[in-house]
């Protein structure tokens, strides 16, 4: 599994998931976002409400929604809200901290 994805992320990046300690360093936040084995992201979508950039920091914060796939083929929908602080890094903005949390479905949009 390629996760290329976790370069998003600056060498100290943190990420905050639900009922969890935070997770500090690409290597950690690397196998935090490891799926166990047969189970796969469908759909992620971010849906921001603002984006914000004030010299070589940015924040945005919004809504997030998808779908996971299970072994058993069964899909499972999610809905959170999000914070990610983001630092302009050698010229390429990065994540520096990323928090979410699921909603319930009649909270979210």
């Amino acid at each position: 599994m390629r996760l290329w994805h976790i370069y998003i992320y600056t060498e100290d990046g943190k990420i905050f998931p639900n009922n969890t300690s935070i997770i500090e360093g690409r290597a950690a936040i690397k196998k935090r976002w490891v799926l166990p084995e047969g189970y796969k992201v469908r759909d992620h979508q971010l849906l921001p409400e603002a984006i914000n950039i004030i010299g070589n920091v940015a924040y945005d914060y919004g809504y997030y929604k998808g779908q996971t796939q299970n072994r058993s083929g069964e899909v499972s929908t999610f809905k959170g809200k999000y914070v990610a602080i983001w630092k302009k890094t050698d010229g390429l903005w990065k994540m520096y901290l990323d928090i979410w949390n699921r909603v319930a479905e009649a909270e979210s949009n």
